[in-house]
């Protein structure tokens, strides 16, 4: 008999090999949680990625534009305040109003992005 059989090893893999009753009763009575942990898990890994890449591009846009304009003042074509351009992002971004960017506003900010991609998701468990 060739190693290969179905017949000869039970765990080969074989579709038409019994299947064991115990896991088949276990996955059928965990369906309904398997499938929503594996679509909101693929949705939170899928929002984390795109999040990334366009983190990542807001972030060079962002370095370019502070390299450009230090090329401009390095010349001599404009002057920047940047005392007062930093004071206007954190009078901007600052949620409790303290005058500092805390981690107390990322928090805030943070929520608030869960509390959008969360919204009508029957189980948002991959957005956590």
């Amino acid at each position: 008999m060739p190693l290969w059989s179905s017949n000869s090893n039970p765990n080969s893999g074989d579709p038409n090999a019994d299947d064991d009753p115990n896991f088949s009763s276990l996955i059928t009575s965990y369906r309904p949680l398997i499938q929503k942990l594996s679509f909101s898990s693929f949705m939170g890994y899928c929002s984390a990625l795109s999040a990334k890449r366009v983190g990542k591009s807001i972030a060079a846009v962002i370095g370019l534009g502070f390299v450009v304009l230090q090329g401009l003042v390095h010349k001599g074509f404009i002057e920047v305040d940047w005392k007062k351009v930093e004071k206007s992002v954190v009078d901007a971004v600052d949620t409790d109003n303290d005058g500092e960017i805390t981690e107390q506003d990322i928090r805030t900010y943070w929520e608030k992005v869960k509390k959008i991609l969360m919204n009508n998701i029957p189980d948002a468990s991959g957005f956590g």
